[in-house]
């Protein structure tokens, strides 16, 4: 198969002493994605106390 003119450019990049792209993929470098925590769930899994939560099971 023939090579693409975008793979032409990134080797010739390379060649010519550039940054290959390829060793920057799969990587989140540090990058720590934050999942939103609805206000409804909160409540229930981050409590600030014992008397905030909404289900209590029976003392031994």
């Amino acid at each position: 198969m023939a090579k693409s003119g975008a793979r032409k450019r990134l080797e010739k990049n390379v060649r010519q002493g550039g940054l290959d792209p390829r060793t920057l993929r799969g990587s989140w470098n540090g990058v720590k994605p934050a999942t939103r925590v609805k206000p409804d769930k909160r409540k229930i899994a981050y409590p600030k106390n014992d008397d905030d939560r909404g289900f209590k099971p029976d003392a031994a």
